[in-house]
């Protein structure tokens, strides 16, 4: 062996670098024919048929769905920005219950392939019902839509296919998950929140309410929900308890600006539900200015304040799918300031020795300090 490193570099210089003809590779490869010899009269044949059948039976997995082939093994991270549940799967029947058809009816109303149908049923509501007011038609179009569009769409081959599979209902098998992950964050509902040492239950959404207004809504995730079209469409929803926009749930600060909510003030019980991909994530910090005092007699040190600041999350997606820090979508999210100062909070440097000395009081001497030279 020592007399072979003085042909290394001879060797390097006539073949090219080591990598380039070393027999390793191919010594791995015969060892994979090999495994398919079960005939020794023909090992030739039994190679070629082995190699053939393999390929076979690759090029047929890509087209079986929920069937992965063996490879290399897939990063627990795969999946985190499209969206994949991540904690506690379990699946119950929802036999056609108030929430199953509000879930349904959020997932219509977000395609536009659903669009001109929502509005033929509104007018139908109208003429059928002329002395109803906007507010009851829309609580009807809610409750009934869903039903109405899959007998418009049954039987009808001229229409879209995923608005076919739309239309006819999801699965009664709803799978729920107590976490779930998408566009690089780590959402939870409240009640794993409260067993974690980490918030991510908080998210909020920007929408536009009936009037036609854009809103910030802001709420916490009680459920997540996996509706199952077809084995190819699956829609992941958020089932949230969300505040009110008027009435104190949610107010900005006029001095500092920051936004505060009271998280038990629970509004718009009738659509519970978002998609998970317009949702952004929020955390809720305790504002400590709004704890009730305690009183002579209240020994009760535990009281919660009764509203929150809200400050956004932050997406954490480096280093997932080959993203990194100067990928275009590092930054996509919209965050929200912690806080806008209208005056500028510096302190102004005058030409004066101590300008943080404080001149409203007489109590205390400032003296100056002096300096001697020493000789040397």
């Amino acid at each position: 062996m020592t007399h072979l490193l003085v042909h290394l570099v001879k060797e390097i210089f006539i073949l090219g670098p080591v990598f380039l003809h070393n027999m390793f590779p191919l010594e791995r490869f015969m060892g994979v024919l090999k495994k398919y010899v079960h005939n020794h009269a023909r090992p030739e044949g039994s190679i070629a048929k082995g190699y053939g059948t393999e390929e076979v039976i690759e090029f047929c997995v890509d087209f079986i769905p929920d069937l992965d082939s063996i490879g290399v093994l897939e990063s627990r991270h795969e999946g985190r920005l499209s969206g994949k549940g991540t904690l506690g799967r379990k699946t119950y029947i929802g036999t056609d219950d108030d929430y199953f058809n509000k879930a349904h009816y959020t997932v219509l109303q977000n395609f536009s392939l659903v669009d001109p149908y929502i509005e033929t049923h509104k007018d139908l509501l109208r003429s059928e019902f002329p002395g109803k007011t906007e507010a009851w038609i829309t609580r009807k179009h809610m409750e009934t839509f869903g039903g109405w569009l899959r007998k418009k769409c049954q039987g009808d081959e001229s229409i879209h296919e995923q608005l076919y599979l739309l239309a006819m209902q999801p699965s009664w098998h709803i799978i729920t998950y107590k976490g779930y992950e998408i566009n690089g964050n780590i959402f939870y509902i409240v009640a794993q929140d409260k067993r974690s040492t980490n918030q991510n239950s908080g998210v909020r959404i920007d929408a536009t309410d009936p009037n036609g207004n854009k809103q910030t809504y802001y709420g916490r995730i009680d459920e997540i929900w996996e509706l199952e079209y077809a084995p190819t469409l699956k829609i992941p929803l958020f089932k949230c308890q969300w505040v009110k926009v008027t009435r104190g749930g949610v107010t900005v600060d006029n001095e500092y600006g920051m936004t505060t909510v009271d998280l038990s003030n629970i509004g718009y019980k009738d659509e519970p539900f978002v998609l998970v991909k317009d949702v952004n994530q929020v955390f809720y910090v305790n504002d400590m200015s709004t704890k009730p005092k305690r009183g002579k007699n209240d020994n009760d040190s535990t009281k919660e304040p009764k509203r929150h600041i809200v400050l956004s999350g932050k997406r954490v997606i480096v280093g997932i799918e080959d993203k990194s820090d100067m990928s275009e979508d590092y930054e996509k999210d919209d965050r929200i300031l912690p806080f806008k100062v209208n005056k500028d909070p510096s302190i102004l440097v005058n030409d004066e020795d101590t300008p943080w000395l404080r001149r409203d009081h007489n109590q205390g001497t400032y003296v100056k300090k002096k300096f001697t030279a020493v000789p040397t």
